[in-house]
């Protein structure tokens, strides 16, 4: 949950300007204005209704019970989205392949004659 905390944090201060420095004032203004989306956003999840709220927040907590540990069933962490599946398994190659790499690129030793 903290983790999420953070990379949200991240994601909407330090990244949303484009790099650019900005003013007190800009800053401000853009501090008023995530605060506005993230309250309509909270204000749409309440209009959904009671059960529409809690199923979110109940995801919310088994996305945090899944990560904490091997007691729940495999089939809960799968998932559907169909982008993050293939950066998973483009990453995971790209992985074996750095380790496969280093690993062969090692030089191989061969003993030396001497006369």
């Amino acid at each position: 949950m903290a983790a999420r905390t953070a990379a949200r944090f991240v994601q909407r201060r330090l990244l949303s300007s484009g790099g650019k420095v900005l003013s007190e004032e800009e800053k401000a203004a853009e501090n008023v204005y995530i605060k506005k989306m993230e309250q309509e956003k909270l204000e749409k999840l309440a209009r959904k209704g009671p059960e529409q709220a809690s199923s979110t927040t109940s995801s919310a907590a088994s996305d945090v019970k899944a990560a904490g540990g091997p007691t729940e069933s495999a089939s809960t962490g799968v998932s559907t989205d169909k982008n993050r599946n293939y950066a998973v398994a483009a990453g995971t190659i790209a992985a074996l392949s750095g380790l496969g790499w280093y690993l062969l690129s090692k030089p191989k030793k061969s003993e030396e004659v001497v006369d």
